[in-house]
């Protein structure tokens, strides 16, 4: 993998440089690879976490070369997944609050891929031996539909197609529902995403550096418990995927995502119905995913129902005055 390291980031150390350009690897990730001897400066091998950035220069990664068992094998398991299209190339399913999509630190088992490799053969094989299979994801506590590759043509024609812009070959959207109302009931959120200074595992908003993250949003419909104190339906258009894009940015808009344990509300007034208070897992739903099929041509559009959850807050604004 070779990661492009521009003249901002001189002076800076190398296991600090790179998780703020691949925002899904950490910085004890990074030490652990340059420990493992498979972090390269052109012909120089690095191996001191403090190594300092010298100048605009490509830095090779060569995880293929770090092999630690426990990172690649999956254990098959036989999961129910709810499977809403499927042909020889792609696989869409509707994924329910609560699964993570692939194994990682503390979800080794009961993931979408665990069930995946039980349920194909030779599945373990088909792109990134860590999450094979999988060309975007939705977090644990985000419902609705995803699609995973079959195939590792399909996996690389898929990714290309999810790392572009969004718009012209793909449209994801999600059902978002929130606290307050946007002062612009529709626009446009044009930002950077970058790791958080201190909670590494959390992602902030940046005006100068990270991963370019734009989504369009529309507000549906919003109730008023009181002069100041609302909920809103969001519908939300990714243009990029990045990790906790629309919670990220539904919190940048003032608009925290209802029951969101990371970004969400730190305050919840008694005014809010019990079950909105009480509610711990984001209200975030995949609703609609349409592309062109890299593969066939096909035009193809799928949409997912709310799940029982999302339907009791939806029926609270949809009953508004």
């Amino acid at each position: 993998m070779q990661i492009k390291i521009k003249e901002n980031f001189i002076g800076e150390r190398i296991d600090v440089v790179i998780p703020k350009i691949l925002l899904d690897i950490s910085r004890a990730k990074v030490q652990k690879y340059i420990k493992e001897g498979v972090v390269r400066c052109g012909a120089e091998e690095v191996r001191d976490c403090a190594w300092k950035v010298r100048e605009a220069c490509e830095i090779e990664l060569n995880i293929e070369e770090y092999t630690d068992d426990n990172d690649y094998k999956i254990e098959a398991e036989e999961l129910n997944l709810d499977v809403i299209f499927e042909d020889e190339h792609i696989i869409i399913i509707d994924k329910p609050c609560g699964i993570v999509c692939h194994p990682a630190p503390g979800h080794k088992t009961g993931t979408i891929v665990n069930a995946l490799v039980h349920k194909f053969e030779n599945f373990a094989n088909v792109g990134d031996k860590s999450r094979p299979g999988i060309v975007h994801r939705l977090d644990k506590d985000t419902s609705g539909l995803m699609l995973i590759a079959k195939t590792d043509a399909a996996h690389r024609a898929f990714s290309d197609m999810f790392a572009c812009e969004k718009g012209k070959t793909l449209k994801r959207e999600y059902a978002c529902f929130v606290f307050g109302c946007p002062k612009e009931r529709c626009g446009k959120i044009e930002t950077f995403l970058t790791r958080h200074q201190r909670l590494r595992q959390q992602y902030t908003v940046s005006e100068t550096t990270g991963k370019k993250a734009l989504t369009l949003y529309n507000t549906e419909r919003s109730f008023y418990f009181s002069s100041t104190k609302a909920i809103s339906k969001i519908n939300c258009e990714l243009l990029t995927g990045r990790t906790h894009q629309i919670r990220i940015h539904m919190k940048y808009l003032g608009t925290h995502v209802i029951g969101d344990q990371v970004y969400g509300k730190q305050k919840i007034e008694e005014i809010y119905p019990k079950f909105i208070r009480n509610l711990k897992r984001q209200a975030l739903h995949s609703r609609r995913l349409s592309f062109i099929h890299p593969m066939t041509g096909e035009n193809l559009s799928f949409e997912s129902d709310l799940p029982e959850d999302l339907k009791i807050i939806d029926k609270i604004i949809t009953n508004s005055p």
